[in-house]
């Protein structure tokens, strides 16, 4: 009996030194993951205080709680959320994406921001893969992309668990290809995520370096001014006649000079050769 208490007494005082904490591993760990101290540690006792392990286990422990909160919350609308784009520094291609969530308070949180953003970013890989220079793209496969260590998908399931909300990719749209010089603009937010957003490519065969602030601009007018076509010529095949405010190129540009269709002169005498929109694109958060 006297033996069995020892043994207990020793196994205890064993459990209590392989379940300590090592505190610089405990304070690096929360530099590159900042979780709850309570999580951190729980992370370091289970990979024996290897930083990279507990990184690793507080990455498959966010996805294992996501979904589970996923699975609660799959049924519930997201129709609160943010517009994200991305456009890479040549401007030659671009992606929009709606992310979408329940609440206004975690569309204007940090992280699903970032998220919006970050997934604007890997959709750019899909830019000039369709006929279309302007093209919409499968959720599915922008989901299935790698984002990080991780999958889209992933990185989706892990917000809903850090988030507490239903959280969904709902749609994605990219700008680009040969000769095509692209420009986004997002509204109602900060930095490259808003309520509202767009894409607009210009095509020309001349100097497109010159073509980089019109695409931009043309971006910003399209968000305010909702054209639903870009050429009298597209209008007519979809059996417009009359009033024509719903052209591109018949409204007055908001930066001025005239009409779109007049500023786009103007830009073909300056590049040499003609400049015409190739395409454009407009999301509004949870229409």
């Amino acid at each position: 009996m006297v033996l069995a208490r020892v043994c207990r007494v020793a196994l205890r005082g064993y459990a209590t030194k392989a379940a300590k904490v090592d505190i610089a591993a405990l304070k690096r760990l929360r530099q590159l993951n900042p979780v709850s101290m309570s999580r951190a540690k729980e992370a370091l006792i289970s990979s024996e205080n290897d930083v990279e392990r507990a990184l690793t286990w507080l990455e498959r422990d966010a996805l294992a709680a996501g979904a589970q909160k996923a699975a609660k919350v799959k049924d519930r609308v997201a129709a609160e959320g943010a517009v994200a784009v991305y456009v890479n520094d040549a401007q030659t291609a671009a992606t929009m994406v709606e992310l979408g969530c329940e609440t206004d308070f975690v569309a204007r949180n940090a992280t699903f921001v970032e998220l919006a953003s970050r997934i604007a970013r890997v959709g750019a890989a899909f830019a000039g893969s369709s006929d279309s220079v302007v093209a919409n793209i499968g959720v599915d496969a922008l989901a299935a992309r790698a984002l990080g260590a991780h999958s889209v998908s992933d990185a989706v399931t892990e917000a809903i668990g850090r988030l507490g909300e239903n959280v969904v990719l709902r749609r994605v749209a990219t700008a680009g290809g040969p000769g095509v010089v692209v420009g986004a603009y997002v509204h109602g937010g900060s930095g490259a995520a808003g309520r509202i957003g767009a894409l607009v490519a210009l095509h020309s065969d001349g100097e497109n370096s010159t073509l980089t602030q019109l695409a931009r601009q043309l971006a910003q007018h399209v968000v305010g001014f909702a054209p639903r076509y870009a050429t009298h010529a597209e209008w007519e095949r979809a059996g417009g006649s009359g009033d024509t405010s719903a052209v591109l190129e018949s409204q007055v540009f908001v930066f001025g000079g005239g009409t779109v269709g007049e500023v786009l002169q103007k830009a073909s005498q300056a590049t040499g050769a003609p400049v015409h929109v190739a395409g454009f694109i407009r999301f509004v958060r949870g229409e």
